[in-house]
């Protein structure tokens, strides 16, 4: 009997855990039309006017047996955090490769383990780009504070142009929490910035680690930079200063096999 209150506590925050909630009908639709993602739960607002995307999307769900729930238009918006945007209509997804950074699995981190972390990528689109590459990349994963950097909703899903669901996703509070972490399981910090002395073709894997990317206009900020272990640099030529983040993320993404 004593174990049973513990496991089912373990059991819920795991899987709340590995949920990501999306709103907006078409969005909701296109995850309905994918077999292979599994749902938690439909959200759907008794205000609904009936019409096409609704009738479908209740369909849908009720051919693969999903459970269905219906809120006031308040309760919905608390589940999609964007009142404005939800359309009256929110789905739950189980996204096993969506996990905390605590569940980060220790025996990765070794010669070889480069793992992508940000801080303060505000646009939706980067942030889908960026998704999309560490997901086709040999990268072993990204992690994504939720404190600074915007959240996963139906725009990252768009720009990662469906493989939200490929790439491994650890999430935490803050990019510095994340930083301490990693430091405490051996993992150096390579900052990506414009004044690095290290050339990134030059980074070195002798040791795990994780390459910082910082934000589209200001880049990393003045904690994490000093956090830092050390600071790489991508060459320009012609003059350039800088590249937009999503493309810098292409590029460490996939350094070691080009």
């Amino acid at each position: 009997m004593s174990g049973k209150p513990s496991d089912t506590y373990e059991s819920r925050k795991k899987r709340y855990d590995n949920m990501l909630t999306l709103y907006g009908r078409k969005p909701v639709l296109e995850v309905l039309l994918i077999p292979a993602l599994e749902v938690f739960r439909l959200h759907l607002a008794k205000t609904n006017h009936s019409g096409e995307t609704i009738a479908e999307i209740e369909r849908l769900a009720g051919e693969r047996d999903i459970d269905i729930r219906y809120h006031s238009r308040q309760e919905l918006s608390r589940i999609s955090r964007n009142g404005r945007q939800d359309q009256g209509v929110a789905i739950d997804l189980i996204a096993p490769r969506f996990n905390s950074l605590e569940d980060l699995p220790l025996r990765l981190i070794k010669p070889g383990f480069e793992i992508l972390l940000l801080d303060r990528i505000t646009n939706p689109q980067n942030l889908g780009m960026i998704i999309r590459s560490v997901a086709a990349s040999p990268m072993n994963g990204l992690i994504l504070p939720r404190i600074g950097n915007a959240g996963i909703d139906p725009l990252v899903f768009k720009a990662s142009a469906g493989t939200l669901f490929n790439a491994s996703i650890f999430h935490c509070q803050t990019t510095v929490s994340a930083i301490d972490f990693l430091k405490e399981n051996g993992v150096r910090i390579c900052g990506l910035d414009g004044q690095g002395k290290i050339p990134l073709g030059d980074l070195r894997e002798e040791q795990p680690q994780a390459i910082v990317l910082g934000n589209e206009t200001t880049g990393l900020s003045r904690a994490v930079k000093e956090a830092c272990d050390l600071l790489v640099n991508i060459p320009m030529a012609n003059q350039i200063e800088s590249i937009n983040v999503g493309a810098a993320a292409t590029l460490v993404a996939f350094r070691r096999i080009i």
